[in-house]
């Protein structure tokens, strides 16, 4: 079930590249329109049928839109959670793929989040230890 948007701030994390592979063209369209819970379920089939690298690059992107969408809802907490999940999904990735500067998507969306981040309790900053710990298994 989709989740309801928040209205557009007029401003974007990270500019999307000009020239992607077809089947990302909705997510990229949907991220211009800052429709950030639609990208998410834009690329979610994709997603699902991909195999390693390409898997882990698309779940990354995914965790980067999902952690705006988040940090616009006002969830700290889960905004830091799929920032953290987009940074472990595309290190292998980086600095590009697939004609995204990854380095620069990475960057913008901590830029973006930073509020929430520094939102964070110390008991949320321990989980998210943990959480980072369970993910680089």
């Amino acid at each position: 079930m989709p989740l309801p948007e928040n209205p557009p701030l007029g401003h974007l994390p990270f500019e999307p590249p000009t020239r992607f592979p077809p089947d990302c063209a909705e997510f990229w369209q949907l991220w211009r329109e800052e429709k950030f819970w639609a990208c998410h379920e834009a690329l979610e089939e994709v997603w699902k049928q991909e195999v390693e690298p390409r898997r882990s690059f698309l779940n990354g992107l995914i965790h980067g839109a999902v952690a705006v969408f988040q940090h616009r809802r006002d969830n700290a907490n889960g905004a830091a959670r799929q920032l953290l999940r987009a940074q472990i999904k595309l290190k292998q990735h980086l600095p590009a793929r697939e004609g995204v500067d990854l380095t620069a998507f990475l960057a913008g969306i901590e830029r973006e989040i930073a509020p929430s981040l520094q939102k964070l309790s110390e008991k949320q900053r321990d989980s998210l230890r943990e959480l980072e710990n369970r993910l680089r298994l």
